[in-house]
């Protein structure tokens, strides 16, 4: 998806959210309900300054509603296989725990 793509996408996201209409937005910016449906529908190319005055229209940053949401959701997930079947794998799941925890530990104090 391109970055005009995802800020459309937000844009429109947001507006649906707040039940917020293209007239709304318009008058909020001082343009046309058309300029408003050539931006979102991608006739027009969106400059950065509309893009500033949408953003402070919709309250929002710049950087929220040019970002992908669905980056800001991504987790990490694990997945094992396997049974503890003997004393070892249970060692070596509870030292994989120890370390995952570690991890984590380290990187929450660097923030």
């Amino acid at each position: 998806m391109s970055s005009n793509q995802i800020l459309i996408q937000n844009i429109k996201a947001w507006l649906e959210d707040n039940q917020k209409s293209h007239q709304w937005l318009a008058q909020e910016i001082g343009v046309s309900k058309a300029m408003i449906g050539h931006m979102l529908n991608e006739s027009r190319v969106i400059q950065p300054q509309r893009i500033v005055d949408i953003a402070n229209a919709l309250g929002v940053s710049v950087k929220d509603l040019t970002s992908d949401a669905s980056m800001k959701e991504e987790r990490m997930t694990v997945e094992l296989r396997g049974t503890l079947s003997n004393r070892r794998s249970k060692m070596e799941l509870e030292r994989l725990k120890f370390a995952i925890e570690d991890y984590i530990g380290l990187k929450g104090s660097r923030l």
